[in-house]
Formats: C-alpha cells, sequence, structure tokens
C-alpha cells in the first residue's frame, strides 16, 4: 500500500504545480494592476487604449471606459457623450483632441472627436468620409491623423489646412495595395499601411503622383494577411496569421514558433525603444536583443492569455507603463 499512497501524493501535486508554472516577468518589468468590470470598466474585453497625461481612454465591446490618474473611472456611453453607438474599437489622441469610433452590427459606425468640450461626429459622403466602418487610427510625426477603413481605404484630416474639405483619401485607385485596411503605424516621412493583401508604404505626392511601395506575396513577402504593425527607423515589425515579420537591411524574413513564438496568429504589437512587444492569443511576450522571451499570461497574474492590444505610455507621474487589453480584462504593466 506505501507505494499506492505516494503515487496519489504525487498526482495531488500536479494541479497546484501547473497553476503556479509561468514565464518570468522581463527584467525591470511589474505587473501593476489588473482591471475588469468590477472595477468600474464597461466591459472585460478590450478593443483599443489611448494615453494621456491625465486619463487613460479605454474602447471596449461595450462603451468607453475613462480612466483617471486620481483614481477614478467614468464611462462614456450614448447617453452621457457623443458616441452613438457600443462598440468602440479604435481610440487615438492627437494633442488634446481625443479620436475615436463607435460600431453597431446594425446601424454602422462612425468617426468622433472630443475637444474637451464637445463632441464632432464625421460620417460616409456627408463629411468626405470613406466609410463608417474605422478600424484603426495613426498620429505622425506631423500631427497628421490618418484613419484605415475595414474597405475603403484611408481618410486623413485636412480641415485645419482646407476650410472648403475635412477629409482627403488614399485608395486602390492612388495606388494603395488593398482598401481593407486592417493598422496603421510610420515613422519620419513615411506611412505604414498594414492590409489583407499585404503592406503599403505612402511617402506623400509629387504633383499627381501618389508615392507607394507595395509589399505582397508577388513581391516576395512570405505573409501576406497583416494583422499589427510596429515601425522604426531601423526596422519594420508587421503582425501576421504566419507569424511576425521583421524588415530590415532591405528584406523580409519570417519568425514562427521555431523562433520563440508561443502562436504565430500575432494579435498587437507595440515598439518599446529597441524592444518589441508580442500579442497573441498564448499571451504577451517581449522580442529583446532578437530574442523571443516566454509567454507572459493568466499564470502571470494576466486577466487571460488572449491578447487584444497593447499600448504603451506614460502619465503625468512620469512612470512609463504597459497597457495590455484582453478578452477578460485590461493588464498594466510597469516598466523602467
Amino acid at each position: 500500500m506505501r507505494p499506492i499512497r505516494t503515487w496519489m501524493v504525487v498526482l495531488a501535486l500536479l494541479p497546484c504545480l501547473a497553476t503556479t508554472a509561468g514565464a518570468i516577468m522581463p527584467a525591470g518589468v511589474q505587473l501593476e494592476k489588473v482591471l475588469t468590470v468590477k472595477d468600474g470598466l464597461s466591459h472585460n474585453s478590450v478593443l483599443a487604449v489611448a494615453v494621456g497625461p491625465e486619463h487613460v481612454y479605454v474602447g471596449t465591446k461595450r462603451y468607453m471606459t475613462v480612466l483617471k490618474r486620481d483614481g477614478g473611472v467614468t464611462v462614456w456611453s450614448p447617453k452621457n457623450s457623443g458616441l452613438k453607438f457600443h462598440q468602440v474599437p479604435a481610440v487615438v489622441l492627437r494633442g488634446t483632441q481625443l479620436w475615436t469610433t463607435c460600431r453597431s452590427p446594425v446601424a454602422g459606425g462612425g468617426t468622433y472627436r472630443w475637444d474637451g468640450l464637445q463632441w464632432e461626429w464625421f460620417e460616409e459622403i456627408k463629411d468626405d468620409m470613406q466609410s463608417n466602418y474605422i478600424s484603426c487610427f495613426h498620429v505622425d510625426d506631423k500631427n497628421m491623423l490618418w484613419i484605415g477603413t475595414e474597405d475603403q481605404g484611408i481618410n486623413y484630416y485636412v480641415h485645419e489646412t482646407n476650410p472648403y474639405r475635412k477629409f482627403g483619401y488614399l485608395a486602390s485607385k492612388k495606388g494603395l495595395l488593398d482598401n481593407r485596411v486592417t493598422c496603421l503605424s510610420g515613422r519620419p516621412g513615411e506611412l505604414w499601411i498594414g492590409t489583407l493583401s499585404g503592406i503599403s508604404v505612402y511617402r506623400g505626392q509629387e504633383g499627381e503622383k501618389y508615392l507607394f511601395t507595395n509589399h505582397s506575396k508577388a513581391t516576395g513577402l512570405p505573409a501576406d494577411h497583416i494583422v499589427a504593425l510596429a515601425v522604426s527607423p531601423e526596422r519594420a515589425f508587421a503582425g501576421t496569421t504566419m507569424g511576425l515579420l521583421v524588415f530590415e537591411g532591405g528584406a523580409w524574413r519570417l519568425l514562427g514558433k521555431e523562433s520563440g513564438l508561443a502562436d504565430p496568429w500575432i494579435t498587437a504589437l507595440a515598439l518599446d525603444g529597441s524592444d518589441l512587444w508580442i500579442g497573441s492569443k498564448k499571451g504577451l511576450q517581449l522580442m529583446r536583443g532578437g530574442r523571443i522571451e516566454p509567454p507572459i499570461d493568466y499564470r502571470d497574474g494576466l486577466p487571460t492569455a488572449t491578447i487584444r492590444c497593447l499600448t504603451l505610455g506614460r502619465q503625468a507621474d512620469g512612470v512609463n507603463r504597459v497597457y495590455v487589453g484582453t478578452d477578460k480584462g485590461l493588464a498594466i504593466l510597469r516598466r523602467p
């Protein structure tokens, strides 16, 4: 009977070992807090985050949650804001302006601007918008606002310099690879555009000519369903459904599980200096010095392993943070 009792003890310990095993946090990184609906979050599924000096704006599947630096929480809904619909899939800060979108599977969507005093709603056709179905925003180094749509290319805000028009646009007829835009990023002089057919790099106009360089399978791109982009002057990273694309020295290479990725289907990317944060459905990873570290997931304190969005930011307290949106809440990491 003694061997049987020993085996039973080992079996009893296995669940404990399985639940406590996990990745070690990267050097200098700490889990500061996790926010869920119990803490005032309007919905546990976090789709987008924008960080300002005093407030953090969190777009969710149901309304927008505003986190105040003093710890207060406010929820913006159609009842107390200019937002017309429930889902908030994208948000960005442009100076003191908050730009966002909201979505209804039945009634459509739209683009919204909050200037701290009032809301303005921009609509398809009426306001020179190509579409009400917005997928992403980007503010470049010249403070230009770019708006990616699901099926009609890109809008950019021009009303401050052109009183007769609110938005310009880029589309396939001007050289864009695909009008189905999934993500935007950029570096000085270049707008990087992720689509369902690859990547377009836009460098502005020369007269009537639109300056595009397109990367697709036809030009040697290893994977063309682009999910996320993160671009620096030295290199570019693209998250795809088949792994992580790295553009360096004029050439693309694809990293997969053999390189340390927990899951080849990337869901979010964020550059942190020379490091890269990588989100997938199997956790959060840090690529540091060319090495992809083991995934951080629910065993390390995250609400779940499914990462939906990543944003880096610093508030007025001077602390650098990584905001990790998941489908079960928002995790906030402190970093050096």
